[in-house]
């Protein structure tokens, strides 16, 4: 801006020429700073004749957060968590409009999908930039689909402070309970698992849990992720959508090999409801967890 009054510096020594009443309108913590007596400036506080105000955010963040406040393109990040870094920022110097432009562009733009390391790390930036209670928690719904040890986490733990870490290792905790709870139900002989009676291979699993009447071709397939779920933290999350596929994986065998008339006429009557039944539990088990942040803004993205 050729008639700036002002320089911005970004802590990678970026400097960003902008108008003081610029930033004042947009930023009540801006119009604050500038209405405040100012001592006399030393020389190196002065750029080209301009005032100096240095910021902790790097070129990348005032580059875009400096093209919002004018009728410019705005410039949004191009990955997921440097645009929640954005959000933070716009959210520390209390820019109520501009928050809710960069709100807009991260619903409209296509992120490339969070690596494991990046879920973290997005997570990490939600908690420490105190952003929208919505954002936290689908953060850390998505930390699920990764393992969460200290060898996975390595590069990412400095960004995680002790609160957020200790939060999303309790929600976890709870996650993996409820889950194997779900997995323990689902051994039970209870409706809708009564339908499986009179299978014909001869292989109950009354000697693994006596009460359970259900096939042995569906109780291993259980029993295998009742034994996953029980380690969370060093395995990702059974995602509950998955369960329709290996039930009809796990069933094929299983009458391929027994020739199993019984289960093939009470899948092509019921199976459907079945497996919806299945993916059900397991995702109400999941998500009546409280996630972390319940003290955060609302807001929501």
């Amino acid at each position: 801006m050729s008639d700036a009054d002002l320089i911005i510096q970004s802590r990678d020594l970026v400097n960003f020429r902008v108008h003081q009443r610029t930033l004042a309108m947009s930023s009540p913590f801006f119009d604050d700073m500038f209405s405040l007596p100012q001592p006399q400036p030393s020389d190196k506080d002065v750029i080209d004749g301009l005032p100096v105000v240095r910021l902790s955010e790097d070129a990348e963040v005032l580059n875009s957060l400096v093209s919002m406040l004018y009728p410019i393109p705005s410039v949004l990040p191009n990955s997921y968590d440097k645009a929640l870094v954005l959000l933070a920022a716009s959210q520390k110097y209390d820019m109520v409009g501009v928050q809710s432009r960069i709100c807009a562009g991260i619903q409209s733009k296509i992120f490339p999908a969070l690596t494991g390391p990046g879920a973290f790390r997005s997570y990490a930036i939600s908690s420490s930039g105190n952003l929208p209670s919505e954002i936290g928690k689908k953060l850390a719904r998505l930390t699920l689909d990764f393992p969460m040890t200290f060898e996975y986490l390595c590069d990412e733990l400095p960004s995680l402070e002790g609160r957020a870490l200790r939060d999303l290792v309790s929600f976890r905790k709870r996650c993996r309970n409820n889950l194997v709870s779900c997995f323990e139900s689902l051994l039970e002989f209870d409706q809708p698992l009564k339908i499986w009676t009179g299978c014909n291979d001869g292989k109950y699993s009354h000697s693994t849990l006596p009460s359970s009447g259900s096939p042995s071709w569906f109780t291993q397939l259980i029993q295998k992720h009742l034994n996953e779920s029980r380690e969370a933290f060093s395995k990702p999350f059974f995602n509950p959508r998955n369960i329709r596929g290996e039930y009809l994986s796990a069933l094929q065998v299983h009458i391929k090999s027994y020739n199993c008339i019984s289960c093939t006429r009470v899948h092509a009557l019921n199976g459907e409801m079945f497996c919806k039944e299945l993916e059900d539990r397991l995702t109400q088990a999941l998500s009546e967890v409280r996630t972390p942040f319940i003290f955060w803004n609302c807001g929501s993205l």
